[in-house]
């Protein structure tokens, strides 16, 4: 038997009948997992996976009297997926758990579009899965499939839907609104996230310990932003040690505690309004530290009616090269524990960062919305050499929000409609990093408030704005 099949056999029984060369007749019986009772018809005409989960006892006899036994270690998992085109010339097909390494599977695809593969496992906790099926001409259809406690000797039956990246027409509605100049000191504004009427927590990653400030940005009836005002928060002016590169933030109203993320430690810690630590953090996986320098944690956001918290890494981890810009999206929940991960693709940049002064693509903020889902940031920023006047002529940022379902998108990579995009500027140039839920307008529609980081001005090049984009 092939060695990935495990088998344990005990060999002092065997030792016990003197080991003649006789010849020996094998006997498989299967029995069912659950019960013991044999599995009815025969298991060399049916396959292995013709049941839901059985467990297979192989009886060597000599003469009629049984010498040993040997019992599957392993645990099996038999795939059948549809949805591809017949006509989908296949190169390729990715297994890759939400918290794991990617593989290369064996698999079959039948004249109607059927795919089937089957894998043999150590028996452990396998995590839900995305199968990635790869064409030769370059596009992708996956299907997440669940996750599966693998007991060992037990085949195990599953089964999906392979779909394409173009999400279904969202219901939801953005309106941007004009930028807002604000008269304010130059910061490194990262993170914002709304505290309850005209009052925001924001976190400058140039500043020591949780970098929070309070903002006050009165919004009208119509969306306008009125006069912004801020103030630096007691426990961050009183922060010592060096800086932590805050980016992201949160609110949690139950416990009146905002939640930090720090890219430069890949860690997300809990402080009071006053900006004092108080001793919380969230439970981060190891494999979410492998990141690019200066590429982690920038996005933060808690919905208080799902209970969890969501971030993701600006640009994808060291180790996630089996397709270009792929990003894993974590979620926590209430307790500060890993609840669910996904799959999330950027789309392709329009520049690179060949003779530039400044250039950055990837997801800064993100906002989760009282039904599950998601609004997800891509930023592109693009400043190139030159005099001032060549940087400001050529120099950009295009902004792109959508929207993914987590909660009933079956994709291995999570589908994204755009909800809304804009680029800035010349004369208007501004890096929007931050994002949240803000107030509810009397119309019914609801804030989703941005704010740009200028990096203190950068040369002159940017300045400080918000924004606010109405979602109905």
């Amino acid at each position: 038997m092939k060695r990935n099949f495990c088998l344990m056999i005990c060999l002092t029984a065997l030792a016990a009948i003197g080991c003649k060369a006789q010849p020996q007749r094998t006997v498989y019986e299967p029995v069912r997992f659950e019960d013991g009772t044999p599995v009815a018809g025969d298991p060399v005409a049916d396959s292995l996976f013709a049941q839901d989960r059985f467990l297979t006892d192989t009886t060597v006899t000599v003469k009629g009297d049984t010498v040993f036994t040997v019992r599957h270690a392993s645990a099996f998992v038999h795939m059948l997926l549809e949805g591809l085109p017949a006509d989908a010339g296949i190169g390729e097909i990715l297994l890759v758990p939400m918290q794991g390494a990617p593989e290369t599977v064996p698999a079959s695809v039948s004249e109607s579009g059927d795919l089937t593969l089957w894998m043999a496992r150590e028996p452990a906790f396998l995590p839900s899965t995305a199968v990635i099926a790869q064409a030769r001409d370059g596009r992708i259809w996956s299907v997440r499939l669940p996750a599966l406690d693998l007991q060992p000797g037990t085949a195990y039956q599953t089964s999906g839907a392979f779909l394409t990246p173009e999400a279904p027409a969202s219901d939801l509605k953005a309106t941007p609104l004009a930028a807002t100049l604000l008269d304010i000191d130059p910061g490194e504004y990262s993170g914002i996230t709304w505290l309850g009427g005209n009052q925001y927590a924001v976190v400058d990653d140039n500043l020591k310990g949780g970098g929070i400030l309070r903002f006050s940005i009165p919004i009208d009836q119509d969306g306008n932003i009125g006069t912004v005002r801020k103030q630096v928060a007691p426990g961050t002016e009183a922060a010592d040690g060096k800086k932590r590169d805050t980016e992201g933030v949160a609110f949690v109203s139950s416990e009146n505690l905002l939640y930090v993320t720090s890219e430069k430690h890949q860690e997300i810690r809990g402080y009071d309004l006053n900006g004092n630590d108080a001793g919380m953090a969230l439970d981060v996986p190891e494999d979410l530290k492998g990141i690019e320098n200066n590429r982690g944690f920038e996005s933060l956001t808690y919905n208080g009616n799902t209970g969890l918290f969501w971030t993701t890494t600006e640009a994808p981890l060291k180790a996630d090269t089996f397709l270009p810009r792929i990003l894993r999206l974590q979620c926590f929940d209430r307790e500060g524990k890993p609840a669910g991960r996904y799959f999330y693709q950027t789309g392709e940049p329009s520049k690179t960062s060949d003779n530039t002064v400044a250039y950055v693509f990837g997801v800064p903020t993100l906002a989760a919305l009282d039904d599950g889902r998601l609004l997800v940031l891509e930023r592109e920023v693009y400043v190139p050499r030159g005099s001032l006047w060549e940087k400001l002529q050529g120099a950009f940022t295009d902004i792109h929000i959508y929207l993914v379902d987590p909660v009933h998108d079956t994709a291995g990579i999570l589908r994204k409609s755009l909800l809304c995009s804009f680029t800035t500027g010349a004369l208007n140039l501004a890096n929007f990093e931050g994002m949240c839920l803000g107030p509810t307008l009397p119309d019914g529609r609801r804030c989703l408030v941005l704010i740009a980081d200028s990096q203190k001005g950068s040369g002159g090049l940017t300045n400080e704005y918000a924004k606010v984009i109405l979602l109905q």
